[in-house]
């Protein structure tokens, strides 16, 4: 949609993002394209000689157009110009940079020919005000983005993102308006889409060792003796004793038995998660699978008033996999990604009420190619823990120690890995992006 104004200046400076004013939708209303010429079509070799203007009448002749020139522009000196197979808007911007000129489209036919210098572009130079629909695909966001990348690198002198309207607002001189829309429709073309696949492997290994002979470290002794036909007093842990004395001297000397023993345990957990994501070049995607565990974060110890309590309060944790990926398209084969992944999980005991919660977090960027699996992130946290007790002096004899002690080992492992396979779902735009000729930063080139 295209307003083509009158000439003259045009308003400063705007805010990248605000709604549009009333005179903006006006000229919206009626939007009109600006003129393109209509040249004979093929490409021809010309042999030109003679002045600025001659050398315009020549190549608009060949091309079945029409030209005028602005009462300004003096002839200059004569001058020869070959050129070798060149359509007509390839001639025209070709006489601009040889002659010092600039050419603009007055009608499909008919072109004004005027000397290019500061003065004479902000005369003749048409100001062109361009409304663009933003395409459903791209959120307002993006396009502020766009926005601003555009009217940085095109210096745009009024360029409004209306975010209720969806639509962009370009207001500025015809030789920055017209790449910048073309530069805008280039960004903002359907993106590739890309499918994830995502696995987060952890396996835990426990191995526990127990063996040795366990001895009495304790013999209790009772006395025996006492008067006659009395019973004497024995504990209840004396179930066997040695005896000695007689009498009055009768004295128990408690036994216990001792015991070989000889344990172990293994055991093996394996903890996979699958999981696929979506997203479109350029744009995050974000995905939780697990559960929101409540923990406690405050309650009231004392004693309340009347049977009145404080109810405790609590905060939620997201246990699970937590994953943020953000991918890049690099034609049809690579792809890279952006990867911010977290996997909690409950561990241990809770102390005090509040749990233990093991974490697992990993932030990294990837470049794979199409349907190959990557090895993102690896841990192996390995433990391992060795006790010994028993009688002194006894189980610290070389060779035979270990018969007077008792041994205990256990051994733990934990391997995670995060696995990533991307998948091009549907391509990014075939094709080479079309290049864009703006000419010189003093001498913007006119589109013909």
């Amino acid at each position: 949609m295209w307003l083509l104004t009158a000439l003259g200046t045009v308003e400063p400076y705007a805010p990248v993002v605000a709604p549009l004013s009333r005179q903006e939708l006006s000229d919206i209303e009626r939007l009109k394209p600006p003129p393109r010429l209509q040249g004979a079509p093929g490409r021809r070799s010309l042999d030109l000689d003679g002045d600025a203007r001659t050398l315009f009448q020549k190549a608009a002749e060949a091309f079945r157009l029409e030209v005028v020139f602005d009462a300004d522009l003096p002839p200059g000196p004569a001058g020869r110009v070959r050129l070798e197979e060149v359509s007509y808007d390839e001639a025209l911007h070709q006489l601009e940079a040889a002659t010092g000129t600039f050419v603009v489209p007055v009608s499909e036919r008919l072109f004004l020919v005027s000397r290019d210098t500061p003065q004479k572009r902000a005369e003749v130079e048409p100001t062109v005000a361009l409304g663009v629909p933003i395409p459903d695909p791209v959120s307002v966001q993006e396009a502020q983005e766009l926005a601003r990348t555009i009217q940085q690198t095109m210096e745009i002198l009024r360029l409004v993102v209306d975010s209720e309207r969806r639509m962009v607002y370009m207001k500025d001189r015809v030789s920055k308006v017209l790449p910048a829309h073309a530069l805008f429709k280039q960004l903002a073309s359907r993106r590739a889409q890309v499918a994830i696949e995502l696995e987060l492997i952890e396996v835990d290994r426990t191995t526990m060792l127990s063996y040795g002979v366990s001895l009495p470290t304790e013999f209790p002794i009772a006395y025996l003796g006492g008067a006659f036909n009395s019973r004497p007093s024995v504990g209840a842990d004396f179930v066997r004793m040695l005896v000695f004395g007689g009498g009055k001297t009768l004295m128990g000397f408690g036994l216990a038995d001792a015991r070989a023993f000889a344990n172990a345990d293994r055991s093996d957990a394996r903890t996979l998660m699958k999981t696929e994501v979506r997203a479109l070049d350029g744009s995050a995607a974000s995905f939780h699978v697990g559960d929101k565990y409540p923990v406690t974060s405050g309650a009231f110890m004392g004693g309340g008033y009347s049977g009145y309590m404080m109810p405790p309060s609590f905060s939620f944790e997201d246990l699970g996999l937590v994953l943020k990926v953000t991918p890049r398209v690099h034609g049809l084969e690579e792809v890279s990604l952006e990867l911010e992944a977290e996997f909690k999980v409950l561990a241990g005991p809770a102390y005090n009420g509040i749990p233990v919660i093991s974490n697992r977090k990993l932030q990294s960027k990837v470049r794979l190619r199409e349907g190959q699996w990557g090895v993102v992130a690896g841990l192996v946290d390995s433990s391992e823990v060795r006790s010994e007790s028993g009688i002194p002096v006894l189980s610290s004899l070389p060779l035979v120690g270990r018969v007077f002690r008792q041994n205990h080992r256990t051994s733990s492992s934990t391997e995670v890995l995060v696995l990533l396979k991307p998948k091009l779902l549907n391509p990014p735009p075939a094709g080479a992006t079309p290049r864009l000729y703006l000419g010189t930063e003093s001498r913007l080139r006119i589109p013909l």
